[in-house]
């Protein structure tokens, strides 16, 4: 999963190729006992070359690639299908560690990128927190069409319809404050309709945090594990759920930025913003932070259909 070459066109070309000479050699064989004597010697001769041509595949670096990838796989998968959550985050723990890091600056793994990716994120954030708005925003890369897109269908009606459209028509205009003010309200209004908290009214601090995603992590990884889904585990658990906690806690709990210090934060955070005590100029980047987030909890929590 976390191998380029799984992405790359080689491989998607050869293992369809693989499929065809297969099918191809299947069917030649269930008619062989059907035929002439006359074609039976065609087919041995076809069957003949078909398996010089699947040897001279086998032997190729991209094949023997892929199987590689495919076995290593399989053995991940039975070393970990009995591991419990705790178990399970133990042993992925310096991945969590990646993940939370770009969290807590701002980026939530998204699901339209792929865990290849994930590196070419790091190296981005090593250059500072807005580089890695060019995986959303630049010209080759259209995520931020397909969030926009994707939650202009989800939001049609309702608080979260009027909350959405105000924060993109502030967005289009440049007004990033605005536009942040409601993003950022409707993130803490979907947070609260999609998320089963253990206490509605717990503290800012503790709720967005694995203390107070407990319940909903844990029916995450049950269903998973019940159902084989071995990839959406990873994806959820060792990418999204870490990275969404980390950016959730900086956005809507003010440390290490209390008011009482006086020091404003040099990120977007919803209290210095909904109080009235921002100073600096809100970035674009930052609203592409939150409508990403939107996204994402959107599609970890959110139903199919439509949500006000």
């Amino acid at each position: 999963m976390n191998n380029d070459y799984e992405d790359s066109e080689e491989y998607k070309k050869m293992l369809e190729i693989t499929k065809k000479q297969e099918k191809l050699y299947e069917n030649v064989r269930q008619v062989y006992t059907e035929i002439s004597p006359e074609t039976l010697a065609r087919f041995n001769e076809i069957n003949k070359r078909l398996n010089q041509w699947k040897n001279s595949i086998s032997n190729l670096p991209g094949f023997q690639k892929m199987t590689e990838v495919l076995k290593n796989y399989e053995k991940e998968v039975r070393e970990n299908e009995n591991l419990s959550e705790t178990e399970f985050e133990e042993k992925y723990k310096k991945q969590i560690s990646l993940s939370k890091k770009l969290g807590r600056n701002g980026w939530v793994i998204t699901q339209y990128t792929n865990p290849a990716g994930i590196e070419q994120w790091k190296k981005l954030l090593d250059e500072g927190e807005a580089g890695i708005q060019v995986l959303f925003d630049g010209d080759d890369f259209p995520i931020l069409v397909n969030i926009e897109e994707e939650l202009r269908k989800k939001y049609v009606t309702g608080a979260a319809q009027k909350y959405f459209s105000k924060g993109m028509e502030a967005f289009e205009i440049n007004d990033y404050m605005s536009s942040a003010m409601y993003l950022l309200g409707l993130l803490d209004y979907r947070m609260s309709q999609l998320v089963e908290f253990p206490d509605r009214y717990m503290k800012n601090k503790e709720k967005y945090s694995d203390v107070g995603f407990a319940n909903q992590k844990t029916g995450d990884f049950n269903q998973f594990t019940q159902n084989k889904r071995y990839i959406s585990k990873k994806i959820f658990f060792l990418e999204m759920y870490p990275s969404l906690i980390e950016y959730l806690n900086r956005v809507f709990y003010d440390e290490p930025y209390p008011f009482v210090k006086g020091i404003e934060p040099p990120y977007l955070n919803r209290n210095w913003l909904m109080h009235g005590r921002m100073t600096r100029e809100i970035e674009r980047y930052e609203c592409i932070q939150v409508l990403n987030a939107l996204s994402v909890i959107e599609f970890m929590f959110g139903k199919d259909e439509s949500d006000n």
